[in-house]
């Protein structure tokens, strides 16, 4: 964030004195000598916060107040009147031509800092907002990616370069980190005509994944009753996600590399090769390079499926989106619900990031107060931006303050530091690092109710590591 801040008095030690004051604010202090001067660095700098001394030769500040009301000059911030005790009338002047405030001589400095607090998270939240709407404005009406944060623009950038590229793309991240949505910005831009189709591998039953990839033909089994094309078939000119990959059985997979490799496929209850023309995007959450490790896929097709691989860092990763993505679901809400906000506007937004129409939002009636905002920052965010969303939902319904949400209405859904996390850190403290992680280990094996993948992937370790522990 660039938060500027002008000085304007003619005493120095006046200047030296503010601006030590104001050393624990991170800022770019301007510093002005007279009126004059004053008004050349807001004309020229547009500070955020002006402290405007009252008595200054060549221009005192009233003349300054009456020169800016008089010429129109633009101004980004308030300016704070600093006057002695016996010239309060002035002061007043000067407010009802638009200062914002006036402090008396000796200044108390935590009065000076407070004000630049409140100023400072003014301008961040301006800031905040402003890239939002830059971010939508960019995108079109069908789909965008919300993000400030280095890896999210990183993230961005690589998509853009490798959506038109033919390679097929492995998307990898934590659930709820918007993977679906990733794809379908890549199918997007990639200039294929033909649509979309997503499947999640995992939740396809296993005695009809076969027809449900592949299709089937009249007959082929009990209840297919007409030919059928599969996902495969339906994605033709398109682009075809296949979510959760790493959860195939592995016959299926060797029948998958097969298609992958020759872009051929064959109804079940027939011998007959269908040719298919599709991008294939598939997603997953899970290792895979420990998962071909421990014998659970086949490294032929992991190396088939990564063309390219694309990474999502988790939310906790990225604490800078955490107030972007927030605001955006709440324009989100705003626009379902024609502005207002409510219980109307909780359904029907994309389980990520992003969604059509979002340049269109309206300003949301409610917006977040400081605090909740920085409990937000405080959560680790297990589920992601999918849980950050559901809990900005509930929070509009539930909310009872009119026009913010506070810290107290998300706080049950948020897990906030205690006094056991304390007291557990405390006992970890002087043991040797072998027991910790052994501790971290048995912990997490136990969680995961022996998973040695699932342990590995939530360490962030590879299951060959796993076994030297």
């Amino acid at each position: 964030m660039l938060f500027r801040i002008l000085i304007a008095d003619d005493e120095p030690a006046a200047r030296f004195g503010m601006t030590k004051a104001l050393a624990q604010i991170e800022c770019t202090i301007i510093e002005a000598a007279d009126g004059r001067a004053a008004l050349e660095a807001i004309a020229r700098d547009a500070p955020d916060l002006v402290y405007l001394d009252l008595n200054m030769p060549v221009m005192n500040g009233l003349a300054v107040m009456r020169a800016l009301a008089d010429g129109g000059q633009r101004r980004t911030g308030e300016i704070i009147i600093v006057t002695a005790n016996d010239d309060v009338a002035s002061a007043v002047e000067c407010m009802k031509l638009g200062a914002a405030d006036f402090i008396t001589k000796p200044f108390e400095i935590e009065r000076i800092r407070a004000i630049a607090r409140r100023n400072a998270r003014r301008v961040e939240l301006e800031q905040r907002a402003s890239l939002l709407q830059d971010q939508l404005d960019r995108k079109s009406a069908s789909g965008s990616l919300i993000g400030v944060s280095q890896s999210m623009r990183d993230l961005m950038n690589l998509i853009e370069r490798a959506a038109p590229a033919p390679l097929d793309v492995l998307i990898r991240g934590e659930t709820g980190t918007g993977k679906e949505l990733i794809a379908r910005e890549l199918h997007r831009l990639s200039g294929r005509t033909g649509p979309f189709v997503a499947v999640n591998t995992a939740a396809v039953s296993n005695t009809l994944a076969e027809s449900e990839l592949f299709g089937h033909v009249k007959g082929a089994f009990t209840g297919a009753d007409v030919d059928r094309k599969g996902v495969f078939e339906q994605a033709a000119g398109g682009t075809l996600f296949l979510d959760e990959i790493g959860d195939m059985p592995l016959p299926l997979q060797a029948k998958m590399l097969r298609v992958l490799q020759q872009r051929v496929v064959q109804r079940v209850g027939s011998g007959k090769e269908i040719t298919v023309d599709v991008r294939v995007i598939s997603a997953t959450h899970q290792d895979l390079s420990a998962a071909v490790g421990d014998g659970h896929f086949r490294q032929d097709l992991f190396y088939r499926i990564r063309g390219l691989e694309l990474t999502v860092a988790p939310l906790r990763e990225r604490p800078q989106d955490i107030p972007l993505l927030a605001e955006f679901f709440l324009h989100r809400l705003a626009s379902q619900s024609g502005g207002r906000g409510g219980a109307n506007a909780a359904g029907g937004l994309a389980a990520a990031s992003g969604a059509a129409g979002a340049a269109a939002s309206p300003a949301p009636t409610v917006r977040l107060s400081a605090a909740a905002i920085e409990a937000m920052l405080r959560h680790p965010w297990p589920g992601n931006v999918r849980e950050l969303q559901n809990i900005i939902e509930r929070a509009v319904i539930l909310e009872t303050d009119p026009g913010v949400i506070r810290a107290e209405t998300i706080a049950p859904w948020l897990r906030l530091p205690t006094n056991n996390d304390v007291a557990a850190a405390q006992d970890l403290a002087g043991k040797p690092l072998a027991d910790i992680e052994k501790q971290v280990i048995l912990s997490t094996l136990n969680r995961f109710k022996g998973h040695r993948v699932k342990t590995a992937t939530a360490l962030g370790i590879g299951v060959r590591t796993l076994g030297m522990k």
